[in-house]
């Protein structure tokens, strides 16, 4: 009998998971991150980096090894499609996050089980059924964050070595491979997998490729394994392993005796600004402040107090000069001054407004303080002016479907990706609402249709 240790465990999930029979409400939020994913890659189709990976393709026709480029419809090979879609969707740092793992699954996972989709016909029961197996994977493998702590704390970016591994999961159940074959794409997807934080520090390009990377290198493992091509049997937690060698962990975490639970992707928070997670709950903060009218003329002193391992975050901490679009993105404290300024926070700010003195002044005026009681959610930023004033707001003050999206807000924030992409004003809304009653319904939808309606308005921006 094999044995039962981490990798196999995986591996064992991922194949029960095709056939699972997923609950209406983590039907509904597999479907809510798949239209966000979908959105995303639209609204960065002029992101040079995402430019970039379309110019890369090759064009081809329509066949079981095809998929579409979401931002463009061109059917491209399906490896081409994988790697192109997951660069678009995490192009502009606005994909959605897990925090167990800090990761961006969105960008890992979608690319993979919708292009598998795509090609095999499948309907979309069987996308979010992938899906939902990949997201849960990845909030296993943080493993309440003990392992993501680990990765982080020599340099090695999450989002990326996590999702390999997660990738692979998902497209192990999309292609609904048996237990042994779904454990060799873990596995070779564990002993291929790797990406570094440096590209986020410095402010460099290369952050946007690697989850597209990892979405390409999790497909191929899947792949490679669905082809017989057999894995590491301990890929995990094996002396040389993943555990050990990348996150520098000898203890087999808790989490990691038990199966991955689907229902625990219920708890994946949307991204309504393009900002560091990390920022996330602080420009909250500073949103509700934008809204009470401050004078902000007459500001003497801003401060920020976060989640201490937040601060402690390459690039939240930088306060310029910013040369970089990711410089400010990853900054906290010019994501705070560009709300408290301006009352949005999306990719053009930090393309634009990287010199803006008004920014900037805020910016030499703003302290961030490290938080070692509250948790990732909380934030508070205070705005003291000079007549003696002090503004106050916390993030937990904003509507909790800002984060943890409904169906409303899923569609309000589809509807304006798409119009803004050249969807006529209500087809966005329309689809949405199809594609959550199939969620609740069996998911009988083809997969194929949705991505024609998806790529059917896109006129002069294609």
């Amino acid at each position: 009998m094999a044995q039962i240790n981490a990798t196999t465990r995986l591996g064992a999930f991922v194949a029960s998971a095709a056939e699972a029979e997923l609950a209406a409400e983590i039907a509904v939020k597999a479907a809510i991150c798949l239209l966000d994913s979908l959105g995303l890659a639209l609204a960065s189709r002029d992101e040079p980096t995402a430019t970039a990976a379309r110019a890369m393709t090759t064009d081809v026709a329509p066949s079981s090894r095809s998929a579409r480029i979401w931002a463009s419809g061109k059917h491209v090979p399906l490896s081409e499609a994988v790697l192109a879609n997951g660069i678009a969707v995490h192009a502009h740092f606005q994909d959605d996050t897990d925090h167990d793992s800090w990761t961006h699954p969105g960008s890992l996972i979608s690319p993979v089980v919708v292009c598998l989709g795509e090609a095999r016909d499948a309907p979309l029961r069987v996308v979010l059924n992938a899906l939902t197996a990949g997201y849960a994977t990845l909030k296993w493998l943080g493993a309440g964050e003990s392992v993501a702590r680990g990765l982080i704390g020599r340099g090695v970016r999450t989002s990326p070595t996590f999702g390999t591994i997660a990738a692979a999961a998902a497209g192990a159940a999309a292609l609904g491979l048996d237990s042994l074959k779904a454990t060799s794409a873990v596995a070779i997807a564990a002993s291929t997998t790797g990406g570094t934080l440096e590209p986020v520090r410095c402010g460099s390009d290369e952050w946007r490729v690697q989850n597209g990377r990892a979405a390409h290198g999790g497909f191929i493992a899947a792949e490679l394994a669905a082809r017989g091509v057999q894995g590491a049997p301990d890929a995990l937690e094996g002396p040389k392993g993943f555990l050990r060698s990348l996150g520098g962990l000898d203890r087999t975490p808790e989490t990691w005796l038990k199966n991955p639970d689907p229902a625990t992707m219920i708890g994946v928070m949307a991204k309504p600004f393009a900002t560091l997670g990390d920022n996330m709950s602080a420009v909250i903060a500073a949103s509700l402040l934008n809204r009470d009218g401050i004078d902000l003329a007459r500001t003497r002193r801003i401060t920020v107090t976060i989640w201490r391992p937040y601060t402690e975050y390459p690039g939240t901490s930088f306060k310029g000069p910013f040369t970089s679009i990711v410089q400010t993105q990853a900054s906290t404290a010019f994501a705070v001054a560009a709300m408290l300024r301006y009352g949005r926070l999306d990719y053009e700010m930090g393309a634009e407004h990287q010199r803006d003195p008004e920014i900037l002044a805020l910016v030499e005026k703003t302290t961030v303080l490290p938080d070692d009681v509250g948790t990732h959610l909380d934030a508070t930023v205070e705005v003291e002016t000079d007549d003696g004033g002090r503004y106050r707001r916390i993030a937990r003050e904003a509507p909790r479907t800002l984060v943890f999206q409904d169906e409303a807000r899923a569609t309000e924030v589809f509807e304006a990706r798409m119009v803004r992409s050249g969807f006529p004003s209500g087809a966005a809304s329309q689809l949405a609402a199809e594609v959550f009653a199939s969620a609740r319904n069996g998911g009988a939808m083809p997969i194929r249709a949705l991505l024609d309606r998806v790529t059917s308005f896109q006129g002069e921006n294609r």
